[in-house]
C-alpha cells in the first residue's frame, strides 16, 4: 500500500477521501467547475484518494454503460487515461474488511468498507444511501462542493 501523502505544510496530513463512482463518472467527463477542480486536485495529490478494486472495477463497468457512452462520447482511450490517472494516485486498500449496513443499496457498502479499512477522513458522494448516513465510524460523508472547499482550505 502507498504510503500516506504529506502536504506543503511539514507534518500536515493530507485529507484521505473514498469518492463515490458517480462523483467520479463526473470527474472522469468534467462539465462543471467543481468537477473540473477535483479532477486537478486528484492529478496534483492535493489530497489522498482511497479506494479499492472493488470500487475500480465497478468505475470501469460504469463508464463502459451505454447511457454513459451516450451522454459523454467517450473514447476508449479518454476512458483508459482517467482509469490510469486513478491508479496512479490512488492508495488502495487490501479489500479486508466486508460490511452489509446499506440494505437498499448493497453495492454502496464497498465505499464505507474502503473508508473504514483507508482511515479516511471522508466519504464524498451524491448517492441519497450514503449521504444520508452523514457519517460512517467517524467518517463524514459529505458533497463534492464541501470537500472541494476543505481540499482549499488545506
Amino acid at each position: 500500500m502507498r504510503q500516506l501523502q504529506r502536504s506543503g505544510q511539514k507534518g500536515v496530513p493530507v485529507l484521505k477521501a473514498v469518492i463515490d463512482t458517480s462523483v467520479m463518472v463526473s470527474v472522469a467527463f468534467p462539465r462543471g467547475e467543481l468537477a473540473r477542480e477535483l479532477r486537478e486536485m486528484i492529478a496534483d495529490g492535493a489530497f489522498t484518494l482511497a479506494t479499492s478494486k472493488e470500487i475500480m472495477a465497478e468505475l470501469y463497468r460504469v463508464l463502459h454503460y451505454p447511457r454513459i457512452l451516450e451522454q459523454f462520447k467517450p473514447s476508449k482511450e479518454d476512458i483508459d487515461e482517467f482509469i490510469g490517472l486513478g491508479i496512479e494516485k490512488a492508495f488502495f486498500t487490501e479489500g479486508r474488511y466486508s460490511l452489509h449496513k446499506i440494505k437498499e443499496d448493497p453495492t454502496d457498502n464497498i465505499f464505507l468498507a474502503c473508508a473504514m479499512e483507508a482511515k479516511a477522513d471522508f466519504i464524498v458522494s451524491r448517492d441519497p444511501h450514503l449521504r444520508n448516513l452523514k457519517q460512517f465510524h467517524g467518517i463524514k460523508i459529505i458533497d463534492v462542493k464541501e470537500f472541494v472547499g476543505m481540499v482549499r482550505k488545506k
